[in-house]
């Protein structure tokens, strides 16, 4: 790659971003006027709501006892020692009626609320001052309007003043009657806030800043990425630019940074312009506050985030911007017109809004599968950091930003291979056509699937695996052994039909070639030499993110119900090599494979591989499915054929599921002390750990380096079909 040629695309391109005054305005105009026009907006609303003030009619004020005042002198309010400091800004006005007059009519009474002449009317019983003699109940009817908020929130107040003066009056008939406090309150709660200040200063500010990050970097991405690319089309430079001598991928590379620039700059600019009228509006509101508890909440629960928490966001932006960028400028790549780019977001925003209005979720905390999933594993991380939970960032910080990382190079990649394409860079407009379209796939079927193919077949299996789950779970199916045969027989279906009937070649698609000798001795080997470093790795998730005991007991149960060991041998081994490696090491492989690299199409198959295995049995198998996953497609890809796939993932089902029985066996023999050091739960010792790492090591690098189709004289993919 020619660094210069990259550094005059990326100057060219964010020179035109500059000239463009829309993108001008979205980057640094936008963010500044936004921010502050919505916190004047809120004070505006709030000076306006306090100017509102509640209406409460009291009917029947006249019976209300001298003694113990529920209203204010004046009777224009109620007594101050009774309202909550918190709820003032709001007030409360008394307007005292007579139970004579049009107010004892039930109706009228009714009537003025839904007519917002009273917030709530209280209705004074005229025995009050009998039963208040006789120490009897009284109940004091309030009327209000649920539908109304303000008269809602009007009838909770009232019902907590009632709650303070029945105190009051409790108070003093004890104090009267010479009784001790704890006779009529015999218990006092007191709570003790443990959050620390940083934790108030950042509750408001974690829920927001995560959200706005990444909303505002994913819109920074989305509209410089049409105009750079789908704009380019329009304005017909991009033939200009192809010519040019930098080669296609330093033109994505310069676009990509390009964009990243403009999305880190957005979200930069409207996290400052945010912060700045969070702080006006916690002084704004502080001002307006009358009670020094009211000040220090306000100023507590709008305070700015710290430093410290300002340079977490903005490391934790430039991967994201980076994951925005690229597939932003892929998708835009796709569109033939900015019109047809604009498309493209409403969609892109579907996908992400579900992702991170699960953050804002009190329940939901960061653990190792949230740190997997895209945006939501970054704003849990951020909102931990702000909140200053600096042991629950460190200790996810890595599983984290490697993911974010990846999916970040792995969405460029895309976007260079669409770049690569004349059909896509050059596309006309189309009209689409069911029939046409059917009758092109019978007709000009290709040999291999497509990619896109290859991910509806796995959309396809993660909606059939789903749909059984829920159906299994309304007709009250528990987990057993004919669930999981199902589950499998679902996996396979999917990948045999389409091959049928999207490929004119199902043999060569589905890999179903008899392989060189030599591939059956590497898939021995393999899980053999795999199982104490699988077993280790195992161990070591489960203790950082253990399994809940309620998941462990249906496991359990599920094993005790198979009637002998042959049948849990073939339903969670034999069954599962055969499915999966269709599935997965046939149909899914071979259609990534188009057009894409090999180790690309390995590596994307092995993530839906271990995918699958977190919908299906345990995000705690993710990690290992997915390593076993580059194994067995590495071992498909060298010897064209899905047979060693078979008979590795068999063997390596089959040690796990058989292993209580064959670690019994080396005990009574003597054996177990010498391999494990835990056979219970099948931990080797550390140099058979040690063994199996070398080992597994040379066995990958040999059938990635030196089994490589150059390097050997065999010729592979013509063996005949078994």
């Amino acid at each position: 790659m020619s660094w210069s040629n990259l550094f005059v695309i990326f100057r060219r391109e964010v020179l035109d971003q500059v000239r463009d005054r829309r993108t001008l305005f979205m980057i640094l105009v936008f963010p500044i006027l936004l921010y502050p026009i919505l916190g004047y907006g809120i004070i505006q609303a709030t000076a306006a709501r306090e100017n509102k003030p509640r209406i409460v009619v009291v009917v029947g004020a006249e019976y209300l006892p001298i003694e113990e005042p529920l209203l204010s002198p004046g009777g224009d309010g109620f007594n101050s020692r009774l309202l909550d400091p918190l709820d003032d800004t709001i007030p409360l006005l008394v307007q005292p009626e007579s139970e004579q007059g049009s107010w004892g009519s039930p109706e009228r009474r009714a009537q003025a609320i839904r007519n917002g002449t009273a917030s709530a009317v209280m209705v004074i019983p005229p025995d009050l001052p009998r039963q208040f003699r006789e120490k009897n109940d009284v109940e004091i009817p309030i009327l209000f309007r649920s539908v109304d908020e303000p008269s809602q929130n009007t009838y909770f107040r009232l019902r907590e003043l009632l709650d303070r003066w029945k105190r009051g009056i409790v108070d003093a008939r004890t104090k009267k009657d010479n009784l001790p406090r704890g006779y009529a309150q015999p218990i006092q709660v007191r709570g003790h806030d443990v959050a620390t200040v940083q934790e108030v200063q950042g509750n408001t500010w974690s829920l927001i800043f995560p959200f706005l990050l990444v909303m505002m970097s994913l819109t920074g991405a989305f509209y410089p990425a049409v105009d750079l690319c789908a704009g380019e089309k329009e304005r017909g430079t991009m033939e200009t630019l192809l010519i040019s001598p930098a080669t296609r991928a330093e033109i994505v590379l310069g676009k990509f940074l390009t964009v990243m620039l403009a999305s880190v700059m957005t979200a930069v600019l409207n996290l400052f312009s945010m912060g700045l009228t969070g702080i006006v509006l916690a002084r704004n509101g502080a001002s307006l506050a009358m009670e020094p508890s009211q000040r220090a909440a306000a100023v507590a629960g709008l305070a700015p985030p710290t430093l410290q928490s300002a340079l977490w966001m903005v490391l934790l932006l430039i991967p994201l911007a980076a994951f925005f960028s690229a597939v932003c400028v892929a998708l835009a790549v796709l569109a033939r017109s900015m019109k047809e780019g604009q498309y493209y977001m409403t969609p892109l925003y579907l996908v992400c809004l579900p992702l991170i209005f699960l953050t804002l979720i009190p329940e939901t905390k960061l653990n190792l599968f949230y740190s997997l999933v895209p945006i939501t594993g970054v704003a849990l991380l951020l909102r931990a950091l702000i909140m200053g939970d600096y042991a629950t960032g460190g200790r996810f910080f890595l599983p984290v930003m490697v993911p974010t990382v990846v999916y970040a190079w792995m969405a460029l990649r895309w976007a260079i291979d669409q770049f690569q394409r004349e059909e896509v860079l050059f596309r006309e407009a189309e009209r689409f056509n069911v029939g046409v379209w059917l009758k092109h796939l019978v007709r000009d079927r290709q040999p291999m699937p497509t990619g896109g193919q290859a991910v509806l077949c796995f959309s396809l299996i993660l909606s059939a695996s789903w749909f059984l789950m829920e159906y299994m779970a309304i007709q009250g199916i528990g987990a057993n052994l004919a669930a999981v045969a199902a589950g499998q027989f679902l996996i396979l279906l999917p990948p045999l039909i389409m091959a049928m009937m999207l490929t004119s070649s199902p043999r060569r698609t589905l890999r179903l070639n008899w392989p060189a000798p030599r591939y059956f001795l590497l898939a021995i080997a393999f899980p053999v030499a795999l199982n104490p470093l699988v077993n280790q790795l195992g161990h070591l998730v489960e203790q950082w993110f253990p399994i809940s005991s309620i998941i462990k007991q249906s496991l359990s149960q599920i094993m005790s119900e198979s009637p002998s060991l042959w049948v849990s041998v073939g339903v969670f081994a034999l069954l599962p090599a055969i499915c999966e490696e269709l599935a997965f090491r046939g149909f899914i492989l071979s259609g990534l494979e188009y057009r894409r690299r090999t180790r690309s199409a390995i590596f994307l198959s092995a993530l839906m591989f271990g995918f699958l295995h977190v919908l299906l049995s345990l995000f705690q198998q993710l990690f290992n499915a997915t390593l076993l996953g580059i194994v067995l497609g590495l071992l498909a890809v060298r010897s064209h054929s899905l047979l060693p796939g078979i008979l590795f993932h068999f063997l390596n089902n089959a040690l796990a599921v058989t292993q209580g029985h064959w670690v019994h066996g080396l005990e009574a023999a003597g054996l177990a002390s010498w391999l494990y050091r835990n056979p219970e739960e099948g931990l080797y010792h550390g140099f058979w750990i040690a063994m199996s790492l070398l080992v597994s090591t040379v066995l990958f690098l040999y059938l990635w380096k030196l089994d490589r189709p150059d390097r050997t004289a065999e010729t592979h993919g013509v063996a005949p079909v078994f």
